[in-house]
């Protein structure tokens, strides 16, 4: 078990009611939900690094009749997520090795968990391999090119992780994982967190 995946353990029993849902997480969410409403297929959609299954919530109110999976690292999150939300699919594991099949998800989404993915690389191409063929990936996370715009506080929290990346860096491997950008906005209240919308290309017909 790797230290994030004893922090979010620990985080699980309060993260429902965290200062964080409210002033961060939600606007996050819902700017994703908006980008995508109209652009993917309302089919079958997992969201990697789920949580307690917030966003799949709100994927689900916009998107009626959608099938929902989620999956994560954290058993603490998963628990309390089956324990509130039992509609959802949900698995444990991790991006780097996704435990779904070939083309199984119209949509796949994630928020703020990019930065803590260790092999980003193997991870958007598994995420290519359970898209199906014209399938959208939604990828909502800070980017070092926003650091110097933040407020003070969140800037010192943000610089500390190793992991993360420019955006041109994120794009480069997207692109390298045969995925391709159709929209960038920013997710936080129009001004950061880059939310990059990639496509599975469909075969020439």
């Amino acid at each position: 078990m790797t230290h994030d995946d004893r922090r979010f353990d620990a985080w699980s029993r309060s993260y429902e009611r965290s200062w964080a849902q409210t002033l961060f997480f939600a606007p996050v969410q819902r700017s994703l939900v908006a980008a995508v409403s109209g652009q993917a297929r309302p089919g079958r959609v997992l969201d990697i690094g789920c949580g307690t299954g917030r966003l799949l919530d709100r994927l689900g109110s916009s998107m009626p009749g959608a099938s929902l999976a989620g999956i994560d690292r954290s058993a603490g999150m998963l628990a309390a997520a089956r324990r509130m939300r039992p509609n959802l699919h949900l698995a444990r594991g991790s991006a780097e090795a996704l435990p779904y099949p070939d083309g199984a998800f119209d949509l796949v989404t994630t928020t703020l968990s990019f930065h803590h993915w260790s092999d980003k690389a193997s991870a958007l191409v598994e995420i290519r391999r359970v898209l199906s063929p014209g399938g959208l990936l939604a990828l909502a996370d800070p980017a070092t090119d926003d650091l110097p715009g933040w407020p003070g506080v969140l800037r010192a929290v943000l610089r500390r992780d190793r992991h993360m990346i420019p955006l041109k860096e994120r794009h480069r491997l997207l692109e390298g994982a045969g995925l391709r950008v159709r929209k960038v906005t920013r997710a936080f209240h129009g001004r950061w967190v880059p939310l990059t919308l990639a496509e599975r290309p469909a075969p020439p017909i």
